[in-house]
């Protein structure tokens, strides 16, 4: 057998297996986070609508009624202002809205992909209202009316770690669910509503590009006090703060262009979010140059080494100040670790997606062969669709048959099949 049907062979194989773990985690309820006892046992929001993305193209009865399961079981626990929960245990029907930041606004873009994928327009009225309410609750967290939605520390799907402030990738996400919600208000032949989530959505996606895009030349004072509302700051006036200790310059990546991950009162992050960027790269916030410069990044900083992809980089450092204490717990947030440079196999799936849509085809194909090796490997048997792994090392640190895992190694497979990005 030669290397290239060897490769094929490989990648062909990870898909069956992708699909045994979307089926291991199958609940009447929907779908678990992950199948083994141990693992996470509750229908997640962000989870179970990632895992859709590549769920949707999988022709299996089972596999789609947990599809709309998953949707029922969040749908009936949105909290009256309008909050999905972050997950709800099918073993006690108790939901969780402690780190709920982006799980509604994926509940929100999986209605349309699902739409999209299915043509059932009983399903699309039955969530509309969910998705309206939703998406009022977010308009409760512009809390300076800029346009953005603010988060308070390790609410979004990096859930020990500190991003807060106005966090890039919810508000990427934002900027998705409110173009979602605009096609599916027009599907719907509500006009004027759909009308007003676009516009909301092209107000966002222009702010985002304003405050968030850091070229490595700019004064990041400009960026945090613009993003509040207030005017640009002379030169005199931010000589005047730096010599007052009140701000601090950047530290690291000085030269380089790319999104921050967060801006908050006189701070911002500093480290690569890759999730935020390869969202932007996929929704559209970032146009042809920025994606190609966001992808050169990767590459540069070997970002997808040894496999696709780590969460940040770099990793935080203690006595940094992004680094917390509860980092510690269970040794989870270590440097190299889970959410602090880890390896996520879903987030493997996004960026191969990212890679076809910028028709960068070979390259896409080599992540997917890598993507099906990680996924692969176990720390007890072969194709445990691991939740992360260590950034260095390519060690399985997290639980075994996760969902999403699963399912966006299907998203990537269908992406490299297709040569484009499904919903996106």
């Amino acid at each position: 057998m030669g290397k290239k049907e060897a490769s094929d062979e490989l990648i062909d194989e990870a898909y069956g297996q992708a699909v045994r773990v979307l089926r291991d985690c199958i609940h009447k309820r929907g779908f678990k986070a992950s199948a083994k006892v141990g693992g996470y046992p509750q229908v997640w929001a962000r989870d179970s609508m990632i895992t859709l993305l590549g769920a949707s193209f999988v022709n299996d009865k089972k596999i789609q009624n947990a599809i709309r399961a998953s949707f029922d079981i969040l749908r009936k626990n949105i909290s009256p202002l309008g909050i999905i929960p972050n997950n709800v245990d099918v073993r006690t029907l108790k939901p969780n809205f402690q780190a709920s930041a982006d799980g509604g606004l994926w509940f929100v873009t999986g209605t349309a992909v699902f739409f999209e994928q299915s043509g059932d327009a009983a399903f699309l009225k039955k969530n509309y209202p969910a998705v309206k309410k939703i998406l009022r609750w977010y308009e409760y967290r512009d809390v300076d009316q800029s346009g953005l939605m603010s988060m308070q520390e390790a609410s979004d799907w990096e859930d020990l770690f500190a991003t807060r402030g106005k966090g890039f990738y919810v508000n990427v996400l934002l900027y998705r669910a409110l173009r979602a919600a605009g096609s599916i208000a027009r599907t719907l032949g509500k006009r004027g509503e759909a009308d007003a989530f676009f516009k909301k959505a092209r107000t966002a996606r222009r702010i985002i590009n304003k405050r968030f895009w850091c070229t490595g030349k700019d004064d990041m004072f400009c960026h945090i006090t613009d993003c509040f509302g207030e005017e640009p700051p002379s030169a005199k006036k931010i000589a005047f703060w730096k010599g007052k200790g009140a701000f601090h310059s950047k530290k690291i990546l000085k030269d380089e262009s790319y999104y921050l991950p967060y801006l908050t009162f006189r701070d911002f992050g500093e480290w690569f979010d890759s999730f935020g960027n390869i969202l932007a790269v996929l929704s559209g916030i970032a146009d042809k140059k920025r994606s190609e410069t966001i992808l050169r990044f990767i590459k540069k900083y070997k970002i997808a080494d040894p496999f696709p992809i780590k969460a940040i980089y770099p990793p935080v450092l203690p006595g940094e100040k992004d680094w917390r204490d509860y980092y510690k717990l269970s040794n989870l947030n270590l440097p190299g670790q889970y959410h602090n440079g880890g390896i996520w196999p879903f987030l493997g799936g996004f960026y191969t997606a990212a890679l076809m849509k910028m028709k960068k085809y070979s390259e896409a194909r080599g992540v997917l062969e890598l993507l099906a090796r990680l996924n692969k490997k176990g720390g007890d048997s072969e194709w445990e669709f691991n939740e992360c792994f260590h950034g260095k090392t390519g060690r399985p640190i997290g639980k075994a048959e996760q969902a999403w895992s699963a399912g966006m190694y299907i998203y990537a497979y269908e992406s490299v099949r297709r040569k484009k990005a499904p919903f996106f």
